[in-house]
């Protein structure tokens, strides 16, 4: 081989390198050099029961934990109106809930009052007699004549009245409705008003 012919070999793999390295110097000027890495995000929701209550009104004015008996006829039937009671849970899909659940009225009195402080006493509603109570039924709509086992609501720092022992939420619906009715009947010697008063429902875990 001639020394021009070497010469011209050389020079070409000179060139060659250096337009292999041009793209490479562009990159590095667009595209930092960069890593990644990860976190975890963790937080707990405890477990926890609520309640709701429910009379049936289709009415948007009507407060849902308003039970309204109606007029009561002196020495008259049974008025009666029904609350369904819900309890939920958040618990997992795993697990069913057990609770109780109990009613007292707000106050350690648990009559009935009207406006003028004149009481309607808790007791057994029943024809001839002034009383109001509660039972538990099977639906929101039971009729009263197939209501049995009245008793008095109880005061407030008395033993409660116990609407369900061994209650279960499922873990598919995650909550369980009651049905409590309430009812009154009124003695002849009643005096007119509109009687008032509370109850307090309390849900407890087992």
């Amino acid at each position: 081989m001639s020394k021009m012919s070497k010469a011209i070999a050389v020079l070409g793999v000179v060139a060659g390198l250096g337009v292999a390295a041009l793209p490479l110097s562009s990159y590095a000027a667009d595209e930092p050099y960069s890593q990644s890495t990860s976190a975890d995000v963790q937080v707990g929701v405890s477990g926890a029961i609520s309640i709701e209550v429910d009379n049936g009104a289709t009415d948007a004015d009507v407060a849902k934990n308003l039970v309204d008996l109606g007029q009561i006829k002196l020495n008259g039937d049974i008025v009666s109106k029904g609350l369904k009671v819900t309890v939920k849970t958040n618990a997992g899909v795993q697990s069913d809930v057990a609770y109780s659940l109990t009613m007292t009225t707000e106050s350690t009195n648990n009559a009935l009052v009207n406006e003028n402080g004149i009481e309607l006493p808790a007791g057994v509603p029943q024809q001839g007699t002034s009383a109001w109570g509660y039972t538990v039924g099977t639906s929101l709509t039971d009729a009263t004549k197939d209501l049995t086992g009245w008793a008095a609501v109880p005061g407030k720092g008395s033993t409660p009245a116990e609407l369900k022992a061994n209650g279960n939420v499922p873990s598919a619906t995650h909550s369980e409705d009651t049905f409590v009715h309430f009812g009154a009947t009124a003695s002849t010697g009643q005096r007119e008003g509109i009687y008032k008063g509370t109850v307090v429902f309390t849900a407890t875990v087992q």
